[in-house]
C-alpha cells in the first residue's frame, strides 16, 4: 500500500476484504480512538459502479443508527478513492466462531437471533434491504452483543437502484428463491429467507442447502424443501424449528410478517419452552420432543385449572403484594427518568462542542445525535436559527465535496444546481471573476426557493462575498481571455506544453459561444491545432 494515512486515519493491519472494499484497523490522529477504515482499493478507484455502489453503502449507514448496526462516523475523499470510517467490533464475525465451536445451542441462537431481527427490523422501517444477511456480515462485540456489518449490497427502496434487470446479486448459500429469480421484486422478506438460512446454520453447524455448484445450491433453493434443522440439532425446540421453517417458505407471502414478528416469534419460543420445562420436561424419541404444541397446551390447562392450595399464613412484608407494587413502581420510575429525553438546552449545547471542530466527519455526529434530534422536536425553539446554521454548514460542505468528485471524475452533475455551480466555479478558478460572480448570482436568483438545492445556493452566496472581499479589480473579459493566451504562449515557449494546452482549452471550453470573444477562442483553437507540429 502506498501510503499508511487515509484521510484523517492513521492506518494499521488489514482486517477484512471484500468484492467493493478493503477495511483496515486505523487510528483516528485527532483523539487516538481505534476505528475500522473501509476504502475501494487503487485498482477498482476508476471503476463507477464499484465506487457508486460504495458511495451508496455511505449513504446507506449515515441513515441507520442500532445498537446492533455498525456505527457509521462518515466518510470522504483521499485522492481517487473514497473511503469511510465505522466502530472497530474486535470479536470477530460469527462465521469464524462457527468454525470453531461447529454450531451454536438453542438459547444461543435464540439470543443472536432476537437481535438480527430488531437489526433488520429498524433497517427495514428506513427502507433499507441488506441483501447479503450471512454468518460472516455478523460482528461480534463485548458480552455477546451482535452488529450487522457490510452494507455494500444493501438496496435503498427510496433511491434509485444500480442492479441491472434479472442480475442476482448476494452470497447462494443465503439467497430467497425470489432474489435467485427476480419476481416477485426483492423485500424485506427476502432478508427474512436469509436470516432462517443463518438460523438454519446456528444449530445445524451448515446452512439448510449444500451443493457442489451454484446451479445445485440455486436450484434446491428453489425446489427443494430443507432438511428438518431438528435432525441435526435434537434439542431443537419444536417452536423454534416451526419459526425457522417459516422463514424457509419459498412463497414471500407465507414467511413471517416482518422482523418484528420474528422478534416476537422467538421470544414466544423462550417462555414456551420454560413453561414446558416446568411441567413436562422434552422427550426426545425420534425427534426434540413427542408433544405436539397443541398437546403442550392442552397439558398447561390441566396444570392451571387444578385445585388451587389454601393460602398459607400471611408472608412477611417484604414479601407481600403492596411492598413488590411500591418497589416496582420505583423501578418504573427510574427507568422513566433514564429514557426521558434530552431537554433542548442539552442537545444544543452537545450541539455546540461537537461543531466548535473543524472535523466534518464530528459534525456529521452532531447532526446525527443532537441536531436532527433538535430540528425534529424543537423546531421553533430559541435555539433553531443557530442549528440550521450549523445544518447548513454541514450540507454545504457535503454538496462541495460532491462538486469536487464529480469533477475530477469527469462525471455529470447530480442536478441543475450542482451543473450551474460547477460552472460558475471554472470561471473563477480560470480567473474570470466577472462571469463567475454573474453565474453565482443567476444561480442564487433561479434557485432559492428551492428548499433540496439549498446547499449549493449558500455556496453560491459564500462565493459572491468571497469574491466581492477579495482585492483588486475584478477585470474585463476581453483583457482576461487576452492575458490568458499570453500566458499560454509564454508557457508553451518555455517548454510548457502540457500548461499551455490547458489553458487553450479553457478559453474555448469557457467561451466558445461568447461571439464578443470569437477572435480569442479562434486563436486559441489554432494553437492547439498547430501545437502537435510544433511540439519536439
Amino acid at each position: 500500500m502506498e501510503t499508511r494515512r487515509m484521510g484523517p486515519f492513521l492506518l494499521d493491519e488489514q482486517i477484512g476484504a471484500g468484492g467493493m472494499g478493503v477495511v483496515y484497523r486505523a487510528t483516528y490522529i485527532k483523539t487516538g480512538q481505534q476505528v475500522a477504515v473501509k476504502f475501494v482499493p487503487v485498482e477498482l478507484a476508476e471503476n463507477e459502479r464499484i465506487t457508486a455502489r460504495f458511495e451508496r453503502e455511505l449513504n446507506i449507514l449515515r441513515k441507520l443508527r442500532h445498537p446492533h448496526i455498525v456505527h457509521c462516523y462518515g466518510g470522504g475523499l483521499e485522492g481517487s478513492r473514497l473511503y469511510y470510517a465505522m466502530e472497530l467490533v474486535p470479536g470477530g464475525t460469527v462465521a469464524q466462531l462457527l468454525r470453531e465451536r461447529g454450531k451454536l445451542s438453542w438459547e444461543t441462537t435464540i439470543q443472536y437471533g432476537l437481535q438480527i431481527a430488531s437489526a433488520l427490523h429498524h433497517a427495514h422501517q428506513a427502507g433499507i434491504i441488506h441483501r447479503d444477511l450471512k454468518p460472516a456480515n455478523l460482528l461480534i462485540a463485548k458480552e455477546g452483543k451482535i452488529k450487522l456489518s457490510d452494507f455494500g449490497l444493501a438496496r435503498d427502496i427510496t433511491a434509485t437502484g444500480l442492479t441491472a434487470a434479472g442480475r442476482a446479486l448476494g452470497t447462494f448459500a443465503y439467497m430467497s428463491p425470489e432474489m435467485i429469480r427476480g419476481t416477485p421484486p426483492v423485500s424485506h422478506k427476502s432478508d427474512l429467507y436469509s436470516l432462517g438460512c443463518v438460523l438454519y446454520e446456528f444449530l445445524a453447524g451448515r446452512p439448510p442447502f449444500k451443493g457442489d455448484s451454484p446451479a445445485e445450491m440455486i436450484y434446491q433453493h428453489m425446489e427443494q424443501d430443507p432438511p428438518r434443522v431438528s435432525t441435526v440439532a435434537l434439542d431443537c425446540p419444536l417452536w423454534l424449528e416451526a419459526l425457522i421453517t417459516q422463514l424457509l417458505e419459498k412463497d414471500p407471502a407465507k414467511r413471517p410478517r416482518d422482523a418484528a414478528a420474528v422478534e416476537t416469534a422467538l421470544h414466544e419460543v423462550q417462555s414456551k419452552v420454560a413453561t414446558q420445562a416446568s411441567f413436562a420436561g422434552h422427550s426426545l424419541s425420534g425427534g426434540p420432543t413427542s408433544l405436539s404444541v397443541e398437546r403442550d397446551l392442552s397439558e398447561v390447562r390441566k396444570l392451571v385449572q387444578k385445585k388451587k392450595p389454601k393460602p398459607k399464613e400471611q408472608a412477611p412484608f417484604f414479601q407481600q403484594a403492596w411492598f413488590l407494587a411500591a418497589c416496582l413502581l420505583a423501578i418504573l420510575g427510574v427507568v422513566v427518568w433514564s429514557l426521558w429525553p434530552a431537554s433542548e438546552a442539552t442537545l444544543f449545547a452537545h450541539a455546540q462542542k461537537l461543531m466548535a471542530s473543524d472535523d466534518p466527519l464530528v459534525w456529521q455526529e452532531a447532526r446525527t445525535e443532537y441536531l436532527d434530534p433538535l430540528t425534529e422536536r424543537f423546531p421553533a425553539g430559541p435555539h433553531a436559527e443557530q442549528v440550521q446554521q450549523w445544518i447548513d454548514q454541514i450540507e454545504m460542505h457535503e454538496a462541495e465535496q460532491q462538486v469536487t468528485r464529480n469533477m475530477q471524475r469527469g462525471r455529470e452533475p447530480k442536478s441543475e444546481a450542482e451543473r450551474l455551480f460547477a460552472s460558475a466555479w471554472r470561471y473563477e478558478q480560470f480567473g474570470d471573476r466577472v462571469t463567475a460572480i454573474e453565474r453565482y448570482r443567476s444561480l442564487v436568483e433561479l434557485l432559492q426557493g428551492d428548499a433540496a438545492q439549498r446547499p449549493f445556493v449558500n455556496l453560491a452566496r459564500r462565493q459572491i462575498l468571497a469574491i466581492e472581499a477579495s482585492p483588486g479589480d475584478q477585470g474585463d473579459r476581453l483583457e482576461i481571455v487576452d492575458r490568458a493566451l499570453a500566458e499560454a504562449d509564454d508557457l508553451y515557449a518555455a517548454g510548457r506544453v502540457v500548461e499551455a494546452r490547458q489553458k487553450w482549452n479553457s478559453i474555448v471550453t469557457l467561451y466558445g459561444s461568447n461571439r464578443e470573444l470569437e477572435p480569442q477562442v479562434e486563436r486559441a483553437r489554432q494553437r492547439l491545432a498547430d501545437e502537435p507540429a510544433k511540439s519536439p
